[in-house]
């Protein structure tokens, strides 16, 4: 626990009063300036007056919504009993029922929409009912991190209290479990909803011409059709929307009572005699479930028409593609680099940030929402900053390929702060104390100590940043040349393209960023 009077502390907040100013500029240059001026220059009340009475502008608002609202909802359907089963028991095989559910989350969007379409028939690859699944399968780790958190901590009694007083299991979740789980239910249904609602990679692979969100609206106004106003306006509109709900679900968290925390241990199956077969098969139908459009996926990237082959896989290698505008050799090797120079950028600046949070106390809150913004301005809107902002001299930078790892290590910087944040605050205080008593320098002692302890979360940190950087889609898709096409972006290229060869290669792409994904997150 820190102490205010501790001599390394009060040192510790001196060095990162003067350390913030670094993520300060790089964060007021490379988000701030571009996001503002191109709002400043941009909207006007002509363009808002054009979107506003636009009606196929309000179909798009509309779809937009109502899927965000249906995917979310599905999502808890889907997602809540498995939650259940995962934080309430043990079962053979529980710990990778909780890995291949929550796969899909550290996976690119593209990686996830093409598995979708891989899986189903070729007339419903494109519509509505690709994209939902597609976010059911993206979001259902959000419910079993944040709601499942929670529901660890409900005592094992008052749940059998009120079956013995005699509940169903039906009233003992309405009266005993819901009212504990409230927060935590809204909390997941907040984020699941802004990260439909923003959806951008899975609409652009699984929604063909016909389906349309905001944040694709933006990209099409402003790089197919130049038409930056209304793409701000655009923009502003849906980060009104966000905003709201923020604002709404803020407020009702506000009226919810909170309950103490109690640590309850899963229980063995055994202990649950009457439902344990339903139990055990929530779990692993739901893994089944989640697992087969990835094993879809790479067994199409085997498939050509009905027989089996390697030319997909060949294709990537072979400079078939190149055709096409794709060097997938030079592709790989260059989404590595990036993501490399990302993690090397966001994670130093990212502990700067999280670091100053933990010892600047009166600093925490503002740190922790600003650095938070990435979250709620999408990538879409922060890509199409850049390239108005940055289009003139003496910043006439949107051209240039350095860029691109500066705007991944930005979309990365809330994960890694808040990653941070929970490991500084676990450092024991007293092992500084002592090495700073015996003569050890505030920075001898910051290596010792934080460092050391600090190795796992640093590395969790580089690790999401690195697989950040290689899914980024939204932002890329802005600023991307030929020269600077990143996995991502060709797989999307590759999916939109008509051709059985094609679509095979892109199987092929996609199974291969998914595995890529997977090794460095094995790392986290």
């Amino acid at each position: 626990m820190m102490t205010s009077d501790s001599t390394i502390i009060i040192s510790y907040r001196r060095i990162f009063v003067y350390l913030l100013i670094i993520p300060a500029l790089w964060f007021a240059l490379f988000f701030v300036y571009p996001t503002l001026y191109a709002f400043v220059s941009l909207v006007s009340f002509e363009a808002i007056s054009s979107v506003l009475s636009s009606s196929t502008i309000w179909r798009v608002v509309w779809f937009t919504t109502w899927q965000a609202v249906v995917s979310t909802c599905i999502t808890l359907a889907v997602a809540l009993p498995v939650t259940w089963t995962i934080s309430r028991f043990t079962f053979p095989g529980a710990r990778w029922v909780r890995g291949i559910i929550s796969t899909p989350f550290v996976l690119p969007t593209v990686v996830v929409a093409g598995a979708v379409m891989s899986l189903l028939p070729l007339n419903y690859q494109f519509g509505v009912q690709g994209i939902i699944i597609a976010h059911v399968l993206f979001n259902i780790a959000v419910v079993i991190r944040i709601v499942g958190s929670r529901w660890s901590m409900i005592p094992h009694d008052a749940v059998r209290a009120a079956a013995t007083l005699g509940a169903s299991p039906m009233q003992t979740f309405l009266t005993v479990t819901l009212p504990q789980l409230r927060q935590s239910i809204i909390n997941a249904a907040t984020i699941i909803f802004l990260f439909t609602f923003t959806s951008f990679g899975v609409v652009i692979v699984l929604g063909g011409i016909r389906l349309r969100t905001i944040e694709v609206e933006v990209y099409t106004y402003a790089i197919r059709l130049g038409q930056f106003d209304t793409a701000m306006t655009l923009a502003l509109l849906q980060i009104i929307v966000i905003s709201a709900v923020l604002i709404l679900t803020s407020f009702t968290l506000q009226k919810t009572a909170g309950t103490a925390n109690v640590v309850a241990k899963p229980l063995p199956l055994a202990q649950h005699p009457r439902h344990r077969y339903t139990i055990a098969a929530i779990a692993y139908v739901t893994a089944l479930i989640v697992a087969a459009p990835f094993l879809s996926l790479l067994v199409r990237s085997f498939r050509v028409g009905n027989s089996w082959a390697l030319s997909g896989w060949r294709n990537l290698w072979n400079g078939s593609l190149e055709r096409v505008g794709l060097d997938v050799p030079a592709i790989v090797m260059r989404s590595l680099w990036f993501a490399f120079l990302s993690a090397l950028i966001a994670v130093p600046l990212g502990y700067i940030v999280a670091a100053a949070s933990v010892y600047l106390r009166k600093m925490r809150v503002p740190l922790l929402v600003l650095s938070s913004l990435p979250l709620v301005i999408s990538a879409v809107t922060l890509g199409f900053g850049i390239i108005v902002a940055f289009d003139s001299s003496p910043i006439d930078w949107r051209g240039k390929t350095w860029l691109l790892p500066i705007i991944h290590s930005l979309i990365a910087l809330p994960i890694i702060v808040h990653l941070l944040v929970p490991a500084l605050r676990t450092l024991p205080q007293s092992q500084r104390d002592a090495a700073s008593t015996l003569g050890a320098t505030p920075l001898r002692v910051w290596w010792s100590i934080d460092v050391r302890q600090m190795r796992s979360a640093i590395t969790s940190a580089g690790a999401i940043s690195f697989a950040v950087s290689i899914g980024e889609f939204g932002a890329t898709s802005f600023l991307t040349r030929s020269s600077t096409t990143t996995l991502p972006i060709a797989i999307g290229q590759l999916f939109g393209r008509p051709g059985t060869l094609l679509q095979n290669s892109g199987y092929a792409l996609a199974a291969l960023l998914a595995i890529i994904t997977g090794a460095v997150m094995s790392r986290a």
